[in-house]
């Protein structure tokens, strides 16, 4: 559709040219020996559309691809950012005809006033369009801040309308399942958003060949089905969301949340990573997890099982109740048995803590 749009507006552009190609040749007496003013007017307007109309038949498919690759990419541009890098534009060009304005008044050299005005539109303008791109979620920030800090009459139904940011759940954490005892407890709020791509995901597990990787699939489709049950939170599946078939679950996540400001749940270490270079807001399950386990202190000392031995000698290994793991020094002849330990440090991780002891 788009390249014969191209085709239609190549052939008017050439049949105007051909026209104003026309008069000239005939308010020139140019070949007027040879044609009359009708023949000649024919030949050059037809001529000249029919380049015109080659020449877009040629080209057309890589305007095309040009087009729809910027498409793309300024699809993927937050709305916010249009919307501040567009004022910043808009605002850098009047600041830049006032200083015209003034500078004409009191250059008189025309050429040099010229020249001058250039620079002028050139350079504020692209200072406009650069701090409002880059500068658009701080400035966004700056008014969300203002809004929720003012004190209304009626608290509670301006916090109905201000509402929250709305989050999408990523694959790993509807097979990881954990966020359906976060959103029982009331600790998610907002609208909680499962994709259609998602859904998809999962169906393809659940239909795997290798038993464990089907019984993660029918865990994440229950955990939907489980969410969908819970009167705390709103669950919508969005099935009405456009996307391009076989591309990577990922991206598509990254695209959604850019698109409509959400942000993403997770368990996924690399796309928790890439979304938050991104700026996107990320919930983690696993920070969760970590945070709200109970803390330690060097010196407490604590009742263990060791249940196998360490890597390095003569360690033994126990766990918390949350699966936290305890690194038991001279542990290892104690396997089987429940003794008493003293924590000596907590070392943490990216994937939780451990706990180093020493047996009392």
């Amino acid at each position: 559709m788009l390249r014969k749009i191209i085709i239609i507006i190549s052939g008017l552009i050439g049949i105007t040219i051909g026209t104003l190609s026309a008069n000239a040749l005939i308010n020139n007496n140019i070949f007027n020996d040879i044609f009359n003013n009708t023949i000649l007017r024919i030949i050059t307007i037809t001529v000249i559309t029919l380049i015109f109309i080659l020449m877009s038949l040629l080209f057309s498919g890589t305007l095309v691809a040009v087009l729809k690759s910027a498409e793309d990419k300024i699809a993927k541009i937050p709305m916010s950012k249009v919307v501040f890098t567009t004022l910043g534009l808009i605002l850098g060009l009047l600041v830049a005809t006032l200083l015209t304005t003034a500078t004409v008044s009191i250059v008189s050299i025309s050429w040099l006033a010229s020249i001058i005005s250039a620079f002028f539109y050139v350079i504020f303008g692209y200072l406009g369009f650069i701090i409002g791109y880059r500068r658009s979620t701080e400035v966004l920030n700056i008014f969300i801040s203002k809004l929720i800090t003012q004190k209304p009459k009626n608290e509670k139904k301006l916090s109905k309308n201000i509402g929250f940011l709305d989050k999408v759940v990523d694959t790993s954490a509807l097979i990881d399942s954990r966020i359906h005892d976060i959103a029982k407890t009331g600790f998610l709020e907002g609208k909680i958003i499962v994709t259609e791509f998602v859904l998809k995901e999962l169906q393809l597990i659940s239909d795997s060949e290798d038993p464990l990787k089907r019984a993660k699939g029918r865990l994440g489709l229950d955990c939907v089905e489980y969410l969908q049950n819970i009167k705390e939170i709103e669950l919508l599946v969005d099935n009405s969301y456009k996307y391009k078939e076989h591309s990577p679950v990922d991206d598509l996540l990254i695209t959604y949340a850019h698109k409509y400001n959400c942000a993403i749940i997770t368990t996924d270490y690399n796309l928790n990573k890439i979304a938050t270079v991104q700026s996107i807001r990320v919930l983690n399950v696993n920070d969760l997890s970590n945070a709200v386990k109970p803390i330690l202190s060097s010196g407490e000392k604590i009742n263990v099982h060791i249940q196998r031995e360490g890597k390095e000698n003569n360690q033994g290994v126990a766990y918390t109740d949350d699966g936290t793991m305890i690194v038991v020094e001279n542990g290892k002849e104690h396997l089987g048995k429940n003794i008493d330990v003293e924590v000596q440090s907590i070392l943490q991780t990216s994937s939780g803590r451990i706990i180093f002891t020493k047996i009392i």
